[in-house]
């Protein structure tokens, strides 16, 4: 469809004509793309056109060339299955490390500790000896007058030994059960016996024990029950 248009003469030009059309030459038509995705307007469109994408094929086009971009994408899909493996790889690292670290930090704490035990067993042992001797003093000096002010200083001295000893872990303790435990105990004395059932059981606790955690720095003393022999 044309329309013409006249345009006023100027000095003694003829008037000139000039035709204004919306048709677009073949040619130009042709060289002008025209994206294949602008012509899927409802789902029975898009289900035709699938099987043109996976050919790489367009209505209204060259074909289009996909490759690389599969290309790229089998790329990503390697890359992030790659990421995945060194990432599960790491954790693992991580919680070996993490074992390894604490396992390391309790054989050092239990080093220190024997270490520490070591060195101050000796200095141990002597305020326990103490300990001991100043409760062999007790009963004597309780005879007749448990209120003395001798009794009363002696068992102050004695609670101050143990006072000190717990400030460096270290605390008295008394076995469970009637039975005798070599690992926990040291039998000093026997008492006969003619009964089988008792043979090896407790029959007097001498002393405490006194012991730093799970490590006993001196056993408990005690009398055992012997089988008496005729």
């Amino acid at each position: 469809m044309t329309e013409p248009v006249e345009e006023e003469p100027i000095g003694s030009q003829e008037p000139i004509t000039v035709e204004l059309t919306s048709e677009i030459p073949p040619e130009i038509e042709f060289a002008i793309p025209a994206p294949a995705y602008d012509s899927i307007a409802t789902v029975e469109d898009a289900v035709a056109f699938a099987p043109l994408i996976s050919t790489g094929e367009t209505a209204s086009g060259p074909p289009l060339d996909l490759s690389p971009a599969l290309h790229a994408i089998a790329g990503l899909h390697q890359k992030m299955d790659a990421l995945g493996v060194a990432f599960e790889r790491e954790v693992r690292a991580e919680a070996t490390r993490e074992k390894i670290v604490d396992r390391l930090h309790a054989e050092l704490q239990d080093y220190k500790q024997d270490l520490v035990l070591s060195l101050m067993k000796p200095v141990f042992l002597d305020l326990i000896q103490l300990h001991d001797d100043v409760g062999k003093m007790m009963p004597s000096q309780a005879e007749g007058d448990t209120s003395s002010a001798n009794t009363s200083a002696l068992a102050d001295v004695r609670q101050a030994i143990e006072d000190i000893l717990y400030r460096q872990g270290v605390e008295p303790f008394r076995s469970e059960g009637e039975d005798f435990d070599a690992r926990r105990q040291r039998a000093v004395t026997t008492v006969p016996t003619e009964d089988p059932a008792q043979a090896r059981k407790v029959a007097l606790r001498l002393r405490a024990g006194f012991a730093s955690g799970d490590r006993v720095i001196r056993p408990e003393i005690v009398s055992v029950f012997a089988i008496r022999r005729s």
